[in-house]
């Protein structure tokens, strides 16, 4: 029987990946040909071909086997897939090079043992938390009905999460790696915060590789610290057990050493599988729980942790900054002078005046080929309790759960409700308990699991069972992701 494999190396801090062209034919870990293989790649790595690659790449569905020779810690590791009836997921399974060198045997299966991972992160209580509620107060959070881009932001979570969902299912390779970590990190804080570039179709500089295989690599640039200023918020680079350790002591120290902040600094402690919010004021620091960011059900749904990211960036959450259509800057601008200021303006400065102003935002859209046509008729992510968005004032509430906001009127409440109350519970929460947990390969599996039910036309055209236009095409079909990722730059 055929299989397919690829081969990482870990030797002296840095990663290399071995993919046998020209479509990666390999043998099992049950034939002596594997065992040679290592033996020969331990003794004589220059005779294959290694790529350097900035981190390990993980189980792909078109790989049978990742076979991972890590010198430094003298391991050996094969993760393949595992399962019975139709439910599939990554299992690794690892022997130690000093073995396999003085092994023999004729295979490597025998000295193979599995794996066995933490599934269940517990985070200790170090101190008292604060409700977000609060924290979003003194963060200068406007509670009110969700931008049009929040649904963008939201819909471009699943489909980020959907497309490197080997990478954030390959739960023990980032929670070991930090450029791993740091890479998906930034992804994520960066869709929340609309902080990207989108090339044009006919751009010259695109990347050859499209990035939709196992053979590609995130290779957006990630900070070597686990500790950056990002968009007026410190944000801390932590595990998932250790959140609130990290802010008590990393965000901490880096405050009181920092002479320029002595001011109150607020900040968001991330952990891919978890957010959580701080403030630090005169050495007292008030932190709230954790907030689940990607979880096992991302690819499908936007997670509570995502949608508080998207509220803190998003720049009319902002005091001072106006989403009205009759903002007034003060000068009158011609239309041609507007329009040559705009277009020779860095993409970054361009981004960063659209989150600053409504017009420009309008103009921002409109320029991109993939997104000025989009009309979106359904806010399902933003506003779920009936995905319509006709009247911008409309008085609301936020769930206290998934931070979802709905229509007071859709919600049943009365309508002096304040807006910030941190009482209500919107009906998906109550009649179902959102999934709060990222496992080894649940997203892929739970994404399965949900496309076995959808039928066959409808995962084709768009792989989310979500809609955004009265064509009742997906948001995913309209911007072309296959194409649209190739050309995000962040």
């Amino acid at each position: 029987m055929v299989t397919t494999g690829l081969w990482n190396l870990h030797v002296d801090g840095k990663w290399f990946r071995w993919f046998h062209p020209p479509r990666g034919q390999s043998s099992s870990p049950d034939t002596p040909t594997t065992l040679d293989t290592i033996r020969e790649m331990l003794s004589k790595p220059n005779t294959f071909k290694w790529d350097p690659i900035p981190f390990p790449t993980p189980l792909h569905m078109q790989l049978d086997y990742v076979y991972t020779i890590d010198e430094d810690t003298g391991n050996f590791t094969v993760t393949r897939w595992t399962g019975t009836n139709g439910t599939v997921y990554p299992k690794a399974y690892r022997a130690t090079l000093d073995s396999i060198r003085e092994t023999s045997l004729e295979t490597i299966e025998s000295l193979l043992e599995e794996v066995v991972e933490m599934s269940e992160h517990n985070d200790h209580q170090l101190s008292d938390e604060t409700d977000v509620q609060l924290l979003l107060k003194s963060f200068q959070i406007k509670p009110n009905i969700p931008a049009q881009l929040n649904e963008l932001q939201f819909q471009l979570f699943t489909d980020f999460v959907f497309n490197w969902r080997f990478y954030f299912d390959g739960t023990s390779t980032w929670e070991s790696s930090f450029p791993t970590f740091a890479t998906l990190a930034i992804g994520l804080l960066r869709i929340a915060a609309w902080d990207f570039e989108v090339r044009n179709a006919g751009a010259e500089d695109l990347p050859e590789d499209l990035p939709l295989t196992f053979s590609s690599l995130p290779e957006w640039k990630a900070p070597a610290d686990d500790i950056f200023w990002f968009h007026r918020y410190l944000v801390v680079c932590c595990n998932t057990d250790q959140i609130r350790n990290s802010i008590a002591t990393k965000a901490n120290d880096f405050v009181s050493r920092s002479k320029n902040h002595t001011r109150t600094v607020h900040g968001i402690a991330i952990s891919i599988r978890h957010v959580a919010l701080f403030k630090i004021c005169d050495g007292q620091i008030f932190q709230s729980p954790p907030i689940p960011l990607v979880t096992s059900t991302s690819a499908l749904d936007c997670s509570p942790g995502f949608r508080i990211l998207a509220y803190l960036f998003t720049s009319d959450r902002w005091k001072g900054f106006s989403a009205d259509s009759k903002e007034n800057w003060g000068v009158t601008i011609p239309t041609e002078l507007f329009d040559m200021i705009l277009k020779a303006s860095t993409p970054k400065d361009l981004v960063s005046t659209a989150q600053a102003s409504f017009l420009v935002e309008k103009w921002y859209y409109s320029s991109i080929p993939q997104i000025c046509a989009l009309r979106l008729h359904n806010f399902a992510f933003s506003i779920p309790c009936c995905g319509k968005r006709d009247i911008s004032d409309a008085p609301g509430v936020y769930c206290s759960v998934c931070y979802a906001w709905s229509h007071v009127e859709c919600a049943g409440l009365s309508s002096n409700v304040a807006p910030g109350t941190d009482k209500y519970i919107c009906s998906d929460c109550q009649e179902t308990r959102p999934c709060s947990v990222l496992e080894t390969g649940g997203i892929h599996q739970t994404y399965r699991t949900k496309r076995a039910i959808l039928s066959p036309a409808r995962v084709v055209a768009n792989p989310n069972p979500w809609r955004t236009t009265s064509t009742d095409c997906g948001l995913y079909d309209i911007l072309q992701w296959d194409i649209f990722w190739s050309r995000v730059w962040f």
